[in-house]
Parts: structure tokens; C-alpha cells; sequence
């Protein structure tokens, strides 16, 4: 009986280093293919991140232009009659009037 053991553990022995190179070969496979495809699906998702972030970044920009419009336009009419003001009495006269004159000599 011993010699029919030891063959039965020899051929037991030889699936099993079978099945254990068959089953490293297999893992070294499908790591390479995971690592390949995760690494192609993951440069998809940070591009949709990417444009999703640039996306949200212009809608906040342009949020933020919106609701101070008011403010914004409240500033350049400020500006503008600011700059109309110093002009009218820097001049002296208002618009469509004209200095009265006689001759060469201003009367007003």
C-alpha cells in the first residue's frame, strides 16, 4: 500500500502545481487586463470631471455676474453722471446753451 500512496500524493502533487501555474497565469492575465481597462475607463471619467468641473466653474462665474448686474449698473450710472456733472460746471454752460456774446466780448 505504501507504493500506490506515494503515487496517488505524486499525481496529486503534479495537478496541484498544474492548477497552481494555470491559476498564476490567470491572475498575472486579468491584473494586466484590469490594470489596462481601468486605467483607459478612468481617463474617461476624469474627463467628464473635468468638463463637469469647468462646466460648474463658467455657471458659477456667470451666476455670480447675474445677480450683481444691479450693482455693476449702479456703479457706471454713478460714473456717467459723475463725469457729465464735472463737465457741465467746468464749461460753465449747460448743454444746447450758448455763452451770450457781442462782438468779440462775452456779455455773461
Amino acid at each position: 500500500m505504501a507504493v500506490t500512496t506515494a503515487i496517488t500524493s505524486l499525481l496529486t502533487s503534479i495537478t496541484e502545481l498544474i492548477q497552481s501555474l494555470i491559476s498564476g497565469i490567470y491572475n498575472i492575465f486579468h491584473t494586466i487586463f484590469s490594470a489596462f481597462f481601468g486605467l483607459f475607463f478612468g481617463l474617461f471619467n476624469f474627463l467628464g470631471d473635468l468638463f463637469k468641473g469647468v462646466a460648474n466653474t463658467l455657471g458659477g462665474v456667470g451666476s455670480f455676474v447675474a445677480s450683481n448686474f444691479l450693482i455693476i449698473a449702479l456703479i457706471s450710472a454713478a460714473g456717467f453722471a459723475y463725469v457729465r456733472y464735472t463737465t457741465t460746471s467746468q464749461s460753465g454752460a449747460t448743454r444746447g446753451q450758448k455763452a451770450a456774446s457781442v462782438g468779440r466780448k462775452k456779455v455773461n
